[in-house]
């Protein structure tokens, strides 16, 4: 009786250890979701290896079951989530523990997993997709186990299109950044050419967006294509980069327009399925128009057409407004909110960049908007921190400083009030406000400039960790005291720059100075009244030069550095005939010394300064003729 009664329990508790979570296939996928998210390095592969092995362990008879989609989806998800993590969503992983149990599984002389195993042997350049590729072998895989992908597959498959276009984007911008050091560097050995680097990133990126609108496509054919779908297919198109040389800003203007008309192409094709069939998966909502606003907001400001991209994107966050006016209930779904309206104001501060004053009092208009949402109790729309400092770069764009101090000292006053961190100005707030003091020029401008950067160190020294001047604060201080025409500016320049030099053999080496401060100090010089201001600008350069041939390549002289102290030179045209012949021995040293350099070379402007060295400092015009027709 006992035995039979034992029999009939064992069923029961089967079906309740199911119900509890507690089924294998069921722990399988929650170990797989907790690896996906766990922030550890290698979680992507080591889910994988556990997938491998529940297979194997199903085909040995051990378990009833074998993994499904679901437990596919946490794998190819955890792929994703590395790619984001650690920027390679596992390219190039090779001879690891999924290696190891590939290699098993081939001794159980399995095609499938020969198959699988011959795609690890692949290189890492042949890897190019990194999360994507591993996405796409996963999906082959299921497939060949009899699995269906679901619309949780592909869109988690655009997923990872996505973060790889984000992965080729920052490759791209840190190659532009270094062809930017090798252009100070010219003769130095060959580099590949940046057009070069620069189609290979696009050529990437184009078979990136083919294979998502594939995917899209197969998804619509299969009618499981839904808002996510469609919002990361925007989000893609609107990643595209362009080229950022200056030379070809309408060739760059075509191409940025190309990209956000595709994607707002995708933004209408949803809408158009929307409303044709009624079908609430593919509704756009909040972020399918936000995406596609970001589209806007994130082409980069050297680019042609910034106002009207940014009267576009506010007509798109107009269109939200007066679909959730419509029916507030119905349309909660496309309720604007903090970053809808950030964006348009990112947009506005962009096109500012152009000197379009209008722009950037549309952007401190939106603001305020924003402002008295929230006070009426729109949570959502909160400004913070990017938004502020968004309009304070707008109208320092615009030389409009008093405008931006305005904005900083609000962000303060809402702060002390509310204790809000998401408001407190930091160091990027305070060094975007003194830019704008330094980018106008004029006394009261540096007497600003150098209050506000007191009054950022007594707040550090207070303990406020989060205003720390950086590099950039003091340069943006030191020329602003260059612009300011003060009697010994450009002395206090030059002392705040030894400041900085003791700071940082201190310990601070966040607050070395480089090179772009040298320069500022010896414009400084350069458009102060000093007597024997190019005997102080030739001093710098030669201790940037005596610094950087020891190895503090931070202070390598420049092209900038050497055409400052020519026109220091070119300035010295006051004094006796001793000085203003020193004055041009000097101007003359440093073109030479250009020319001599074997990391930077002379610009247009070397030729147009050393000129005025010879036209101000020369007193025999046959002489200047004879120097001008040696240099020319």
């Amino acid at each position: 009786t006992n035995d039979k009664s034992s029999l009939k329990i064992q069923p029961n508790s089967r079906q309740k250890s199911i119900s509890r979570g507690r089924d294998p296939i069921i722990s399988l996928n929650m170990n797989l979701d907790y690896l996906a998210k766990s922030n550890q390095k290698d979680a992507a592969f080591r889910a994988e290896e556990l997938l491998l092995r529940i297979e194997a362990l199903h085909e040995d008879g051990y378990y009833e079951k074998s993994p499904d989609v679901c437990s596919y989806n946490c794998v190819i998800n955890a792929f994703c989530l590395d790619s984001s993590r650690y920027g390679h969503g596992g390219i190039g992983r090779r001879g690891g523990v999924v290696m190891s149990t590939v290699r098993g599984y081939k001794n159980n002389n399995s095609k499938d997993q020969e198959g699988t195993l011959e795609e690890y042997a692949t290189t890492n350049e042949e890897l190019i997709g990194g999360a994507t590729s591993n996405a796409e072998r996963l999906i082959q895989r299921m497939m060949q186990k009899g699995l269906t992908p679901n619309d949780i597959t592909y869109n988690t498959l655009l997923r990872c299109i996505s973060k790889d276009m984000d992965l080729v984007g920052r490759e791209n911008l840190n190659n532009q950044s270094k062809r930017r050091d090798n252009r100070s560097n010219p003769k130095t050995e060959s580099k590949p050419s940046a057009s070069v680097s620069t189609r290979t990133a696009q050529t990437h990126q184009n078979l990136l967006v083919q294979k998502a609108e594939s995917i899209l496509s197969k998804m619509e054919d299969l009618q499981i294509a839904n808002t996510i779908s469609y919002n990361t297919m925007i989000s893609i198109l609107s990643k595209q980069q362009h080229p950022t040389s200056h030379n070809s800003n309408n060739n760059n203007k075509n191409q940025a327009e190309e990209s956000v008309r595709q994607a707002e192409a995708c933004f209408h094709r949803m809408l158009s399925l929307s409303t044709a069939t009624s079908d609430e998966r593919i509704q756009p909502d909040t972020c399918s128009f936000n995406s596609l606003i970001g589209a806007y907001a994130k082409i980069g400001a050297s680019i042609p057409g910034a106002k009207e991209r940014a009267i576009r994107a506010e007509d798109l966050l107009r269109q939200m407004e007066n679909l959730y006016r419509e029916n507030p209930e119905g349309n909660k779904s496309v309720k604007p909110d903090v970053v809808s309206y950030s964006s348009v104001v990112s947009a506005y501060a962009k096109a500012s960049m152009w000197g379009e004053e209008g722009c950037a009092l549309k952007a401190l208009e939106i603001l305020k908007m924003m402002e008295e949402l929230y006070e009426g109790g729109e949570e959502g729309v909160k400004p913070n921190k990017r938004t502020y400092t968004a309009v304070i770069n707008a109208f320092a764009r615009t030389g409009q400083p008093e405008n931006a101090e305005m904005i900083l000292s609000n962000m303060k006053r809402r702060y002390e009030l509310s204790r809000d961190v998401s408001l407190k100005p930091d160091t990027i707030c305070f060094t975007s406000t003194i830019d704008a003091y330094a980018k106008k020029g004029g006394e009261e401008a540096a007497e600003r400039a150098e209050n506000l950067l007191h009054e950022m160190e007594n707040l550090y020294n207070m303990g406020d960790k989060d205003v720390k001047p950086n590099t950039r604060t003091y340069s943006a201080v030191i020329t602003a005291m260059g612009k300011s025409g003060l009697p010994r500016a450009a002395e206090k320049a030059e002392q705040i720059l030894d400041e900085m030099e003791y700071i940082s053999s201190c310990g601070s080496k966040d607050l070395a100075p480089n090179t772009i401060l040298y320069n500022a100090v010896i414009d400084a010089y350069a458009r102060s009244t000093t007597i024997g201001k190019c005997n102080r600008a030739e001093l710098l350069l030669e201790r940037m030069i005596e610094e950087s041939n020891n190895g503090n390549m931070a202070i390598r002289p420049d092209t900038i550095t050497f055409n400052s102290v020519i026109n220091a030179a070119a300035r010295s045209s006051f004094g006796d005939y001793d000085v203003r012949k020193e004055a041009y021995m000097i101007g003359l040293n440093a073109f030479k010394s250009l020319h001599r350099s074997d990391y930077c070379q002379p610009s247009s402007i070397t030729y147009v300064l050393f000129l005025r060295v010879l036209e101000n400092l020369m007193e025999s015009e046959e002489s200047r003729d004879y120097m001008a027709g040696k240099v020319f």
